[in-house]
């Protein structure tokens, strides 16, 4: 009976708080749809300088209100107060504009600037730390900003997105997966590559590409060490030349690998040992680099240029961490808002992290100091969608393969 109580006591105290978290606890995630939690439906955002209409979801621009034309149904956007205010706004002797509201007046500016503290001067906008607005690289300009790519991409029609140039003898983007007994070669769109067949890999935990040397590495999860092996691919005509590596270091339990594609070296994180540990191109020498405070070490992802590695681990705390290649400098960038960070990967270009949490069904970004964090998808839109997203195809390992350097 006292048993029965406490379990009674615990429904009625604590199953309200999991209504509307944000996380589906019903099978079929009722406790989290839009019936149950109407608050969450969709509330408009006007855009700078504008007002939303009262009970609607039209938006009006400062321009438009006080100008004799009713916007909104009820007219809110006019009104007896746009002759009452007029002597106002020319108080405030506002730099570029004066919106007179039925609350009273206000100085605004125009767009891409922001109203300084003073309420009445205004100062560039930088759009370029918002994230987003540009796919690659964005050169901010007074009241405006200037999307641009890197070389091998070209500026789409948008100014905004970049997309790899395909000149006629250049080959084309290809995506590599794998599964638990296979790697795959495909188009970006998931369509087959012709003549080239799948690789038996007899059991596939990870794996990586090593551009230099167009060689597609992985660890088999072959009892009772594991095994790394690695094969050509050259000018995709299929994967050949398939040779094991041998290391000294026990691979069973390694889950996720990267490679310093300037150096050749082998990084790999190790979920039972909680380590992370680094081996040189010929496998002659092994070493850890991570071990103190790591209780469950999942995602891993290098940035060889800049001498860093990123790794997540959640044990007693869940965080995503820095380091340089050799585990020296090792500082935490999130510590906050995360559960089980796993899957791990880099915009080199933009030099933003991003991760995925399995626990809590979100993808999320910040910059490599750890600023400017920004959730990419969550919920429904991560769950659903895990397979597309090349860095969250657990058990799967996948790699972009970017289209080879331009001949000069």
């Amino acid at each position: 009976p006292l048993s029965l109580i406490h379990l009674l006591l615990f429904l009625f105290l604590f199953l309200p708080i999991w209504l509307c978290d944000g996380e589906a606890d019903c099978p079929d995630a009722s406790d989290e749809s839009f019936f149950q939690c109407p608050q969450r439906q969709a509330k408009v955002t006007c855009p700078p300088n504008h007002i939303q209409c009262v009970g609607t979801r039209r938006c009006v621009p400062f321009s438009g209100l006080c100008d004799g034309v009713d916007d909104c149904e009820d007219g809110y956007d006019e009104g007896v107060h746009c002759r009452e205010l007029v002597q106002s706004c020319v108080e405030r002797q506002c730099e570029f504009g004066c919106v007179m509201l039925r609350t009273g007046t206000a100085c605004y500016c125009g767009d891409g600037l922001l109203l300084e503290e003073n309420g009445r001067t205004c100062r560039d906008r930088d759009e370029c730390g918002v994230y987003g607005t540009c796919s690659q690289t964005c050169t901010n300009t007074l009241g405006s900003y200037r999307c641009g790519c890197t070389d091998g991409f070209s500026l789409q029609a948008n100014r905004r997105s970049c997309k790899a140039r395909t000149d006629p003898g250049d080959r084309p983007p290809v995506l590599l997966m794998a599964n638990p007994n296979s790697v795959l070669v495909t188009h970006l769109n998931g369509s087959s590559v012709p003549n080239t067949k799948a690789l038996d890999t007899h059991g596939t935990e990870t794996l990586d590409f090593l551009h230099r040397d167009e060689t597609v590495c992985w660890i088999s999860a072959t009892k009772p060490a594991g095994q790394l092996w690695c094969a050509k691919m050259v000018k995709l005509k299929g994967i050949s030349e398939k040779r094991q590596i041998r290391i000294s270091q026990n691979l069973q339990n390694v889950e996720h690998m990267a490679i310093d594609w300037l150096t050749g070296n082998f990084y790999f994180v190790d979920r039972v040992s909680d380590r992370v540990f680094v081996c040189s191109e010929k496998a002659d020498a092994c070493v850890t680099i991570v071990e103190l405070d790591l209780r469950n070490p999942r995602g891993i992802a290098l940035d060889p240029l800049m001498g860093a590695l990123f790794f997540t681990d959640y044990g007693d705390v869940a965080k995503l961490e820095r380091c340089a290649l050799d585990g020296s400098e090792r500082r935490r960038l999130v510590q906050a808002g995360t559960e089980q960070p796993t899957a791990l990967t880099l915009d080199l270009v933009q030099k933003l992290v991003y991760w995925a949490d399995a626990y809590l069904d979100f993808v999320a970004v910040v910059d490599y100091e750890g600023r400017n964090r920004h959730t990419v998808a969550r919920g429904d839109s991560v769950s659903q969608r895990r397979s597309r997203l090349f860095f969250l195809c657990f058990p799967c390992s996948c790699r972009a393969l970017p289209a080879p350097p331009r001949s000069s």
